[in-house]
Parts: C-alpha cells; sequence; structure tokens
C-alpha cells in the first residue's frame, strides 16, 4: 500500500495519541469522519497499524532496572534459533529482542524490579541454553530518546 500525505499525518497523530477519536482525527486532518475512519481502517487491514496500546513508565511500576543484552550463539542455525526463541518468549522480563548482523546474533531489551531477579530471570536461563556462547549486558542508566516514527 502506498502512503499518501493524509495517511502519513494519520499515522503520525495516532503514533502520539492512539485513544484520539475518530470525529477528532477527522478534524485534524481535514476530512469527515467517515473518510477518515475508511483510512484508518485500510491502514488496519495493511497491517501498517498493527497494535494500539498504552506505554507505561516502567519506573513508576516498580521495574527499575533497564539492561540490554547482547547474545551470540554457536551457530546460528535454524534449530538454535528456534530453542533461542522459545526460552526467552517464556522470559516475561524480556520486552524485545532483535536478530542482529554484527558482533552478536540478538540484542534484547530486559526490564526488571532488580539486579538479582534479573540475574535469575534473565542470565542464568540464558546461560543455560547450551547454543548460547557470548551475553554481553549494559545497564542502561537513561532513556534520553523514544519517539515514534515520523513520517514526512
Amino acid at each position: 500500500m502506498e502512503l499518501d500525505k493524509i495517511d502519513k499525518h494519520i499515522l503520525n497523530i495516532l503514533q502520539v495519541d492512539s485513544k484520539i477519536t475518530n470525529v477528532a482525527l477527522a478534524e485534524k486532518i481535514n476530512l469527515s469522519p467517515a473518510s477518515t475512519l475508511e483510512r484508518v481502517r485500510k491502514l488496519e487491514q495493511h497491517k501498517i497499524i498493527t497494535h494500539y496500546y498504552a506505554q507505561i513508565d516502567p519506573l513508576q511500576v516498580g521495574f527499575s532496572v533497564e539492561i540490554i543484552l547482547g547474545v551470540k550463539l554457536q551457530k546460528m542455525t535454524a534449530e538454535s534459533i528456534k530453542l533461542f526463541k522459545t526460552t526467552i518468549d517464556a522470559i516475561h522480563s524480556i520486552t524485545t529482542c532483535y536478530q542482529v548482523i554484527g558482533d552478536f546474533d540478538f540484542i534484547l531489551m530486559t526490564h526488571s524490579r532488580n539486579i538479582m531477579l534479573f540475574q535469575q530471570t534473565v542470565v542464568e536461563k540464558l546461560y543455560d541454553l547450551p547454543v548460547v556462547t557470548t551475553i554481553k549486558s549494559l545497564y542502561v542508566a537513561q532513556l534520553l530518546k523514544h519517539k515514534p516514527i515520523f513520517l514526512a
């Protein structure tokens, strides 16, 4: 699906305020509510809009430890990737996983209530995997930027 200027404007607004009403969105983009709803539904159908969710502040709900992990596997085979994915899917404190090209095979984002819990729930379970050879961790001191993608 090719995005026009209006579609991009809708996406920019919804990334900042996904709770906006259709009527308010229509006013902001100068379209009728019916046309606006039709465009939003088309963006959903084409999987450009995949989810609507509330972004929470981890500190406010007791998750004061954020650690980024770089993980390297012995071999990048379908079987080892499947085992790794199954394992990380069961660890709730791992919130994001990227398969990357470079020094690591995967970059993981984790949130924990404390460092001991992180050690027990993440590190020990990952090191138990025979396919994991390296884990490097970066303790996040401060989030400086987290913004939606701006579509010009």
